[in-house]
C-alpha cells in the first residue's frame, strides 16, 4: 500500500513538473500539440488575446476571447485557424456559445461556413464540419522568418502580419507573443469543439 502511495506520490509530483517546465524549442513544442491533419476528431484550443506592454514586452490584461486550431507543423512553420471575439457583459467569454458570439477577427483565406468575409463577421464555431481544411490557405507562425500571420499565398505580394517576438509552452500554457503586439495564451489542454469549455480555462 505505502509503495502504491509512493508510486502515485511520484507520477503527479512528474506530471506538476512537466507542465512547469517551458519549451521553447518550436519542435518540442510541436510535439506537444495536436494537429488536425494528424488527428481523426478536431482538437481546439481555448484561451485570450491579451494587450502587451511595447516597453518591455510584458502580457497586460485582456483584449479579445481566443480560440486555436492547430492544422499542421513542416520545417518550423506552424499552420492554424482561429477566430477572436468580444467577452460578455459579464465578463465571459463564453466558449460553448458558438452561434451567437460574433467573431471580429479569423483567417482571411479559410474556408469556413461560419465565417463571413469582407467585414470578417461570423461565429465562433471551430470544427472540421465548418472549415476546409483540406482546401484552405492558413495564416503561419513561421519561427524561420519569425513572421506571424496572413502569407503571401492569400495576401499577395508579401503576405499581412507581424513579427514573432516569442513561442513557448509555459504553465501549462501554450503563449505567442508577436510585435504588434499582443500576446495570445491557450490552455495546452485541447477540447472537443462539440463540447467547448463551458467554464474559464485559466
Amino acid at each position: 500500500m505505502w509503495k502504491a502511495m509512493v508510486s502515485i506520490a511520484v507520477v503527479l509530483a512528474t506530471a506538476s513538473g512537466a507542465r512547469a517546465q517551458t519549451i521553447t524549442d518550436p519542435n518540442e513544442v510541436a510535439s506537444r500539440l495536436h494537429f488536425w491533419v494528424q488527428e481523426t476528431g478536431d482538437p481546439v484550443y481555448y484561451g485570450e488575446v491579451r494587450n502587451v506592454n511595447p516597453q518591455n514586452m510584458q502580457a497586460l490584461g485582456y483584449y479579445q476571447c481566443l480560440a486555436i486550431a492547430f492544422i499542421k507543423y513542416e520545417g518550423g512553420v506552424f499552420y492554424y485557424a482561429h477566430k477572436m471575439w468580444g467577452k460578455s457583459s459579464d465578463g465571459s467569454c463564453h466558449y460553448d456559445d458558438v452561434t451567437s458570439r460574433k467573431v471580429g477577427n479569423h483567417g482571411a483565406c479559410v474556408k469556413d461556413t461560419d465565417a463571413g468575409f469582407g467585414s470578417a463577421i461570423g461565429t465562433a464555431r471551430m470544427t472540421k464540419n465548418n472549415i476546409d481544411y483540406m482546401h484552405s490557405t492558413f495564416r503561419t507562425v513561421d519561427t524561420n522568418t519569425r513572421r506571424v500571420g496572413e502569407t503571401a499565398a492569400c495576401v499577395p505580394p508579401r503576405g499581412v502580419g507581424a513579427g514573432l517576438f516569442s513561442i513557448k509552452i509555459e504553465n501549462g500554457r501554450f503563449k505567442l507573443m508577436s510585435t504588434r503586439p499582443l500576446d495570445y495564451e491557450v490552455n495546452i489542454d485541447a477540447q472537443d469543439p462539440e463540447h467547448p469549455p463551458t467554464a474559464p480555462v485559466f
